[in-house]
């Protein structure tokens, strides 16, 4: 066997596991809610199925070796254009045909990847280039899904429930207002020069060039704000005291009514996490999950603390002084996570943190990797030297200064998307996926 061969036979593997995953999740969705609109933000999660074979044609197939479409009529309902909005979206085949058409555009993309010449200089062939594109990028719709049967959960319990879940409560799960959650050890880090950014052929154009950055010396959180931590700022007004808040997220709160992080269901004195499995409790040392920037921001300024500038936090991730490197995980660069970190959607919610001692980085710092994504106070703008590749509408488009960036992954997200260098990016009043957050000082 060629060294070729064993390539096109590991790649397989893994677009084979990543798809496994994906018809799972398939199941976990009822035809009620197959092709619903259950948020603004979102297609319908039918959609998202579709997409996902689609993709996988548009590069494997057509983009890499110039191969017709399957069939036009159902390729145009995937796509992800402006002559296809999101309203449109709901006109979709059924289930089975859903599935189907998945089995034949993965038969196509086996039938390209077989015949690829892996050696040519075209960029979307070499190594196999086309078809991991397509496979990260169901990995990333996968983790979308998951976020999808949240809001679903949430959709539903708004039917039968007469609660308002967005109502002020009390602070819930038996904690007064006297309690507090014990302080989160802080780490300093000293002055140092890092490489940021990844030279993974895999990469993502946002995450190239890497280039060295020089980071001042600062103190970052060992662990992600917990539940309890943000129970206490909700039981001291956090909610209510627009001196803590930035002017346009106080507006914002204002006019949506925000009162606690988006999946916190009140019932009397006592909140509920709506998972993507139903409602469930709160552990309060388990990671905050489901915050905006703004309430990340405004809880930031209540702890007298910070956001993390994402050069810092990666620095904090990535680097290790004993090699003078940055990693591509925090605990060196191999990808197994299974002990390491709470990824690849094997939970339904986020680990109570600091379980995971084995990922820590370097710096002794715990779950920057899986849980929760954690939100920077930087804006999500081009590296030195920045490419769009293989589109402009991956990247290119959302560098406007009104994003702000993400790192680390949460519980839903495949180990090789939770990267360090990798950068997921959301405008500040986004809280409907995974997202966290992490003090700095």
């Amino acid at each position: 066997m060629t060294d070729t061969d064993r390539t096109k036979r590991d790649l397989r593997v893994r677009m084979e596991q990543t798809r496994a995953r994906t018809l799972r999740l398939m199941t976990l969705v009822s035809d009620e809610f197959l092709k619903v609109r259950v948020h603004d933000f979102y297609s319908p999660i039918g959609w998202h199925f579709g997409h996902i074979g689609r993709t996988e044609e548009l590069w494997a197939c057509e983009n890499a070796l110039h191969r017709a479409p399957l069939d036009d009529r159902l390729s145009l309902l995937f796509v992800n254009v402006p002559e296809n909005p999101k309203d449109g979206r709901v006109h979709l085949p059924s289930r089975d045909e859903i599935v189907a058409y998945l089995e034949e555009t993965r038969r196509r993309a086996f039938e390209a990847l077989d015949t690829a010449d892996f050696a040519s200089l075209d960029p979307l062939l070499r190594d196999g280039y086309a078809w991991e594109f397509a496979r990260l990028h169901e990995c990333q719709h996968g983790e979308t899904i998951s976020e999808l049967l949240q809001l679903i959960g949430k959709w539903s319990l708004a039917e039968i429930s007469a609660d308002d879940s967005d109502a002020d409560p009390e602070p819930p799960s038996g904690k007064s207002r006297r309690e507090t959650s014990p302080p989160t050890r802080s780490i300093p880090l000293p002055s140092g020069v890092f490489t940021m950014g990844s030279a993974d052929p895999f990469a993502y154009d946002n995450e190239k060039p890497p280039h060295p950055v020089t980071v001042t010396g600062f103190a970052l959180d060992e662990t992600p704000v917990t539940a309890g931590q943000w129970l206490d700022f909700l039981g001291d007004g956090g909610y209510r005291r627009p001196e803590l808040w930035h002017a346009d997220g106080w507006a914002w709160r204002e006019v949506e009514g925000v009162f606690a992080p988006e999946y916190w269901h009140a019932v009397g004195n006592e909140f509920s996490y709506i998972g993507p499995n139903g409602l469930r409790g709160i552990h309060v040392n388990e990671p905050v999950s489901s915050i905006s920037w703004y309430e990340a921001d405004a809880y930031a300024r209540w702890a007298g603390q910070r956001l993390p500038t994402e050069a810092e936090w990666e620095y904090a991730a990535a680097f290790d002084p004993r090699t003078d490197c940055s990693h591509r995980f925090p605990w060196g660069d191999t990808a197994s996570a299974s002990t390491r970190a709470c990824l690849d959607g094997n939970t339904d919610a986020p680990a109570i943190v600091g379980s995971y001692p084995e990922g820590a980085s370097a710096r002794g710092l715990l779950d920057m990797t899986g849980g929760v994504w954690e939100w920077t106070a930087s804006p999500f703008l081009p590296y030195p030297g920045f490419t769009a590749y293989p589109y402009d509408g991956y990247s290119a488009e959302h560098m406007d200064g009104l994003h702000f960036v993400c790192k680390g992954g949460s519980w839903a997200t495949a180990p090789d998307i939770a990267r360090c260098a990798f950068r997921n990016w959301y405008v500040p009043t986004y809280r409907q996926g995974f997202l966290g957050m992490r003090c700095a000082r």
